[in-house]
């Protein structure tokens, strides 16, 4: 089982999501508990480092693996459009 931890400016980002959306992105964010890999997952290069994208209605979130300690550390939340990649 993986322990999830999030970025602070996560919770900020969560605020500004309509809460039909917010329960959605909870329930696929718990999964990543058991299972960091889902089906549907993308590994997205950003220069020395990967993330992974997991696709969540219109929102994507964004999240770093660490399988030696059993980490999964969600790094952002965002509503796609054409800039959702590009601050990583």
């Amino acid at each position: 089982m993986y322990s999830l931890v999030y970025k602070s400016s996560v919770k900020k980002e969560f605020a500004s999501i309509p809460k039909k959306d917010v329960e959605n992105i909870i329930e696929k964010i718990k999964g990543l508990k058991t299972n960091p890999l889902p089906v549907g997952v993308k590994k997205i290069k950003k220069g020395a480092v990967s993330y992974f994208r997991l696709r969540c209605g219109n929102f994507r979130v964004g999240y770093l693996l660490d399988f030696s300690e059993k980490v999964v550390r969600i790094v952002y939340i965002r509503k796609r459009n054409e800039s959702t990649y590009s601050n990583l």
